[in-house]
């Protein structure tokens, strides 16, 4: 993970006030590492340790999957780490300040589900928003628990159940997604105009009308966390049955 702190100028706050940026790039095209979970980790990190009294602002350059190419996620791991991931999202997805998070590549797996903790999101206009699947159907990640509170179970289902993509305009109508970008210089004036969005924003107050969406689901996330590491557990057991017969 590559990390900078710079200051946004050009749209300050209603007192005057600069946008100090924590910014970050995390390559989410592999399978789940030590190092992944300590990226996200370490983010969340210097955004809790952010000086008060200061606006802050995320902004999560995201390195997804080349165009088609779906690795296996989240790899031969133990479901221990696929808690530890778990916990590493719902620490960046707590930071008391907005979270901007752009994809270059397909947010396909974890880049998916990275998009899903953010505020403000932009996404390639050749990209597709894609959960991860193996042969026992789509990976049971806590993104599903995210997507459904997002967007509504309905609205999920194809994504969820039939295993479908969405492409970034498609993402746009569903409401996974603020903004396509069709090149660097469109991506780049997308983040301004989300600095420009939470420029007056006060961050643990965006920290808690963002629980009180996911909290507006009638299963707590402890609740469900069980029943989403029990079904990682099953499924990694599959997989390693099916790799040893």
């Amino acid at each position: 993970m590559s990390t900078a702190s710079t200051v946004h100028r050009n749209g300050a706050g209603e007192d005057g006030a600069d946008v100090h940026i924590i910014a970050a790039v995390i390559s989410a095209a592999a399978p789940l590492s030590a190092e992944l979970v300590e990226s996200v980790t370490a983010l969340a990190r210097r955004a809790e340790d952010a000086a008060a009294g200061v606006r802050h602002c995320v902004v999560l350059y995201i390195s997804g999957a080349p165009s088609r190419e779906y690795f296996a996620w989240p790899g031969e791991v133990a479901v221990g780490d696929v808690g530890k991931w778990e916990a590493a999202l719902r620490r960046l997805e707590q930071v008391p300040m907005p979270i901007i998070a752009t994809v270059d590549g397909q947010a396909y797996g974890p880049a998916a589900e990275l998009l899903l903790v953010a505020d403000y999101r932009i996404l390639r206009a050749d990209s597709e928003f894609r959960f991860a699947a193996s042969a026992a159907g789509i990976w049971p990640a806590m993104g599903i628990y995210r997507l459904a509170a997002q967007i509504g179970a309905g609205r999920a289902r194809d994504l969820v159940i039939q295993g479908r993509g969405l492409t970034a305009a498609a993402a746009v109508e569903r409401g996974l997604v603020d903004v396509v970008a069709t090149d660097a210089e469109a991506e780049t004036g997308a983040i301004r105009a989300g600095l420009a969005l939470f420029e007056s924003a006060v961050g643990s107050e965006v920290a808690i009308r963002r629980r009180l969406l996911l909290d507006a689901m009638t299963t707590r996330f402890e609740d469900a966390l069980g029943a989403h590491l029990a079904a990682s557990d099953r499924t990694l057991r599959r997989s390693r049955a099916g790799a040893v017969s």
